[in-house]
């Protein structure tokens, strides 16, 4: 019985990827990997989430909507909150809220804002309050959609 003492492909694919290469060649494979290392504190923010799918078109040579559903599925199956799909959750209750009158009241805008920035159940975070507190603000001007700001005063902020 002999011992080969060079790489074995198993070896090579270990090596490879600690470098952060691709996984035998499967780029979705390499992607995943790269969303478990990147996402820090179970929270992906926009910008990480992007920079995500730019990595898996540009180096892995991914389809764009290929590469952000390869990321969205990793980050649910991580358990890490979603900035983008919380903000599209967000602009969805603020919709539901301000379409019949255009007009959002403190109790509706909390609410909104608490769904959102709750811990889903199997996750450790939610959205971060002061970046849906922005977000509410963005929609509010882009909607005209008007705020309570005194006892009988509604204006868009």
């Amino acid at each position: 019985m002999s011992i080969s003492l060079s790489k074995t492909s198993h070896q090579a694919t270990l090596s490879q990827t600690a470098s952060g290469g691709a996984v035998g060649g499967d780029p979705v494979e390499a992607l995943r990997q790269r969303v478990a290392q990147r996402v820090v504190e179970a929270y992906c923010d926009s910008a990480l989430r992007f920079e995500l799918i730019r990595y898996g078109v540009n180096d892995l040579a991914l389809d764009a909507s290929t590469a952000g559903h390869v990321t969205d599925m990793e980050l649910d199956s991580l358990g890490c909150a979603n900035e983008t799909k919380l903000l599209e959750e967000l602009d969805g209750l603020l919709r539901r809220f301000t379409d019949n009158d255009k007009k959002l009241d403190q109790k509706e805008c909390a609410d909104a804002i608490q769904i959102v920035c709750r811990p889903k159940s199997g996750y450790s975070k939610g959205l971060v309050f002061d970046t849906a507190e922005r977000r509410v603000v963005e929609f509010c001007r882009a909607n005209r959609v008007k705020v309570k700001v005194g006892f009988l005063r509604w204006e868009i902020p």
